[in-house]
């Protein structure tokens, strides 16, 4: 006689057949007798003056003591080059193991580390600990002797002294350094880094400090490149001449003239080596270290932020004030000081020749609804304009079929802002110059050649019309 079973019997069967699949998935673990199962994590600053294997295998070796007896390591995270400043998310293996906590079948219970600072700068610890805890894993540390107890205040104390002691040492390293780089360069030595374009690297004799010359090493200055030495002479010539740079940069490409990167692809392979650009000419002519004096922090480097396209710190430039200088000529010259700061002063912006000032209503405003591109404040005959060449410059004309200039008038835009926004209303300049002094940050006017479209890209959008087609 068959009986028909019960919700209840169902259920106890389904939980049944569920605890037994469970058991034989860990029965097939290798790590299932051996206690817990742990991920190690280590890192190293550097991978130029530090060596991967030793410094992996002291850090390995003190977690396995940490954890001998308690369980075994079975995964690994090691980053090489990296600052303990860093976030974990920016760190490539630490943020391979953040993604690994997410995942319930992540393969280990627990995270040791070998030393505290491979793993933790200042406050560092205390943001993973809702990480920590949602994922249900212990961190084993040997400052604490084993795992540490996240709802212990001795513990959490524990860690805020050793990051606020790991970033302390960071700091009086790190003031170490650039107060003795500061020095260096005062006293003209180079310090490393590719040399400016026009220059290579020569022997300068043995290294100053004893121990390194001992052991061979040489020191490095710079010296004119005769391949490239003459093309910034040219390029300084023609500025104090008052040709732009845009026009320099046409012609080195009319001439032939490799570019840096092209020149010395070994160094500059993040680089296209396409031709000359305006910004490499400016940055040629900025630099005075073809002066013969070594400079040194013109730029900072912020650890805390990475370059998502080169996984390198972010860089920012530092004021004059901030930048050291040799106090005598460190190499041979490729310009005299006069001629560069007269080349400085060639960039300064003309005055009007009325002696006037030339006002823009609409400067960075407008916007090229064919490109994208932030259109170019433009004076033409007594009268401002805008105007857009979609790339495109004296440097790099346009080729064949490309889109041809955009120009507008600023009298006529403004007219056509206030069509756009005051439909009802007479069209004349005056009142769009008006709309235009009551916009709020991040307004863009959209020119395309038939028309302008306004846009409100932050703060709250305003009643605008439709689009209105006219001829620029």
């Amino acid at each position: 006689m068959i009986t028909s079973r019960t919700d209840q019997d169902l259920l106890d069967g389904w939980l049944q057949a569920k605890q037994r699949r469970g058991e034989r998935r860990r029965s097939q673990d290798p790590y299932l007798h051996l206690g817990l199962r742990f991920a190690f994590y280590g890192r190293m600053s550097t991978s130029e003056h530090q060596d991967r294997h030793t410094s992996r295998l002291w850090q390995r070796e003190m977690s396995e003591l940490l954890v001998e007896g308690h369980g075994v390591v079975v995964a690994e995270f090691f980053d090489e080059g990296v600052s303990r400043r860093r976030k974990w998310s920016n760190r490539p293996e630490g943020d391979r193991l953040l993604e690994a906590l997410a995942d319930p079948d992540r393969g280990f219970d627990a995270i040791v580390v070998g030393e505290y600072e491979r793993a933790f700068y200042g406050r560092q610890f205390d943001e993973m600990v809702p990480l920590i805890r949602a994922a249900g894993v212990q961190v084993w540390l040997p400052e604490v002797a084993g795992p540490v107890d996240l709802d212990d205040g001795e513990h959490r104390r524990l860690m805020r002294f050793l990051g606020a002691q790991s970033q302390r040492e960071v700091i009086r390293a790190r003031n170490r350094s650039l107060r003795s780089m500061k020095a260096q360069t005062e006293l003209g030595r180079y310090l490393g880094g590719r040399p400016p374009y026009g220059y290579m690297l020569v022997d300068a004799g043995p290294h100053p400090n004893r121990a390194d010359a001992r052991w061979g090493r040489r020191a490095w200055k710079l010296a004119p490149d005769p391949r490239t030495a003459p093309h910034v002479k040219w390029i300084f010539a023609r500025r104090l001449e008052g040709m732009s740079v845009a026009g320099i940069a046409r012609g080195l490409n009319e001439r032939g003239v490799p570019c840096p990167s092209a020149a010395d692809p070994g160094r500059n392979r993040h680089r296209s080596g396409q031709g000359w650009g305006a910004p490499t000419v400016k940055t040629i002519l900025e630099n005075p270290r073809y002066t013969g004096r070594q400079v040194w922090n013109r730029m900072a480097g912020d650890r805390d932020e990475v370059d998502p396209r080169t996984g390198r710190p972010g860089q920012y430039p530092n004021l004059p004030q901030d930048w050291a200088i040799s106090l005598d000529v460190a190499h041979a010259p490729l310009v005299g000081m006069r001629e560069f700061t007269e080349a400085q002063k060639v960039r300064a912006r003309r005055p009007a020749g009325d002696g006037g000032r030339r006002e823009y209503l609409l400067g960075g405003l407008a916007v090229c609804g064919l490109c994208d591109r932030r259109m170019d404040a433009h004076w033409v005959n007594g009268r401002p304009g805008y105007r857009c060449r979609h790339g495109y410059n004296s440097s790099r004309p346009r080729p064949a079929g490309a889109p041809s200039p955009l120009y507008w008038r600023e009298n006529r835009l403004l007219e056509h802002i206030a069509l756009v926004v005051m439909p009802d209303r007479p069209v004349c300049a005056e009142t769009g110059g008006a709309v235009v002094a009551s916009w709020s940050e991040g307004t863009r006017v959209i020119c395309a050649r038939d028309g302008v479209e306004i846009r409100h890209e932050y703060g709250p959008r305003a009643p605008v019309g439709r689009r209105r087609k006219t001829t620029a």
